[in-house]
């Protein structure tokens, strides 16, 4: 009986035990059930609606979404010049980057169509090259491996090489110039402005041959002159310009000088119309006459001695006036200065120094030409030469001692040199002013 007790009493345990299992399984399976709720549920109308066939399938979660693939970025060249403007023989240099950056790539530099050389970039993609440039163009540096990355064009010019040398400088004679240039292919027109005490006095022109353009003109004066060249652009260069400057000194010429400088300062007197016995190199007793009438004719100091004065007076003058325009040719006498001018056309064709009375008893007014004698005595003694008397007693005429002071007894004396020439160009009834 207690063995049948006990057989009941095990099934008993064993019912309560599988019953709490159930009672767990269930416990936790709740939850599960509890997500499925309603609201999560389709609706009526969506469960009832047929699915479609061509449903497009669910959008992939946005780990799963693919990549879009990038377009490379474009590579760019730059290029700076180190000068704009070289001369002939200088050294310019090309330098820029690639970007993106880029080792070791090849850069080609042209100007025009001549490759100048070739750079490497380095990691930072830099790149720099020094060259000697031929010829003005438009510089580009390109990549050798693809010639479509290209910089933009930088202007570059390449003007010749120029300096200026000379020969002996003499005032008023013609003095050589030469301006050598490089290359010597250059064939521009040379053009040189000669400037002296602020104004242009000259401009001359050669054509550039061989690398040398050869110009011969007169410096006419002393002290600084300034020479504007200018090289017009030609055989493939730019033209250029430059200025020398050169100075001529004066030198003090009396009688018995002799060389160049007597020869120059001849020149520039007869430019002005005084009348020389001839254009050499001495300074004669007869140069000194022309002197003379400078002076005067100028109120220079009457000394005979052509000093750095008497030079810078004739670098500058104007031709002396006449007073008187009518006749077209005429005889001017001016007591004050002392000269004797054959005036044709209204301005002085010739200009000597003359010595009036020396009490100042020189008629003055219009007077004409009443005969002309070849040799005429004089009432005082001696011999006149070449006279031509124009009222009275008064004549024009030669003698061998004209001082620079007025010193005869009325007549207008002459330097016997000089008397020959006023006589062959002057004529019985021509008009004679005399005046102070």
């Amino acid at each position: 009986m207690r063995e049948v007790v006990t057989g009941r009493a095990n099934r008993g345990v064993w019912t309560l035990a599988l019953l709490t299992v159930a009672l767990v399984a269930l416990a936790f399976a709740a939850p599960v059930f509890a997500s499925s709720s309603p609201s999560a549920s389709p609706s009526a109308s969506e469960a009832a609606a047929p699915a479609s066939p061509a449903a497009a399938p669910a959008a992939p979660a946005e780990s799963e979404t693919p990549a879009v693939a990038s377009s490379p970025v474009p590579a760019t060249l730059t290029a700076a010049l180190s000068k704009a403007s070289v001369v002939f023989g200088d050294e310019v240099t090309v330098s820029g980057t690639l970007d993106p950056a880029a080792a070791d790539q090849e850069v080609a530099v042209k100007i025009g169509a001549t490759v100048a050389g070739t750079a490497t970039t380095d990691a930072s993609g830099a790149y720099s090259l020094t060259f000697t440039p031929h010829r003005s163009g438009d510089v580009v540096a390109s990549l050798t491996s693809d010639p479509s990355v290209a910089s933009a064009a930088r202007s570059l010019a390449v003007k010749p090489k120029a300096t200026v040398t000379h020969g002996a400088l003499v005032p008023f004679l013609t003095s050589t110039f030469a301006v050598k240039i490089t290359p010597a292919a250059y064939d521009g027109l040379v053009v040189v402005k000669v400037s002296h005490r602020g104004a242009v006095v000259g401009t001359y022109k050669a054509r550039a041959k061989n690398g040398k353009a050869t110009l011969r003109f007169p410096l006419r004066g002393v002290d600084a002159f300034t020479l504007n060249v200018v090289l017009p652009a030609a055989t493939g260069l730019d033209g250029r310009s430059l200025q020398a400057k050169v100075s001529v000194r004066a030198k003090t010429l009396s009688a018995g000088s002799s060389g160049p400088y007597v020869k120059g300062m001849l020149t520039a007197l007869q430019r002005l119309r005084f009348r020389v016995p001839n254009v050499g190199s001495t300074f004669t007793s007869q140069v000194k006459d022309s002197v003379m009438a400078f002076q005067k004719a100028y109120r220079l100091s009457r000394s005979y001695v052509f000093n750095t004065a008497c030079w810078r007076k004739i670098d500058g003058a104007k031709l002396i006036k006449a007073r008187h325009a009518s006749p077209s040719t005429h005889i001017e006498v001016d007591k004050a200065r002392q000269i004797l001018m054959i005036v044709k056309g209204g301005k002085p064709w010739g200009i000597i120094c003359v010595s009036t009375g020396a009490t100042g008893n020189t008629p003055e007014g219009t007077f004409r030409i009443q005969q002309k004698h070849p040799y005429t005595s004089s009432g005082f003694g001696g011999t006149l030469v070449r006279t031509m008397g124009f009222q009275g007693d008064f004549a024009m005429h030669g003698w061998v001692d004209v001082p620079p002071y007025p010193a005869s007894h009325g007549c207008v004396r002459q330097p016997i040199w000089a008397c020959y020439w006023t006589y062959d160009n002057s004529w019985v009834g021509e008009t004679v002013y005399i005046y102070r």
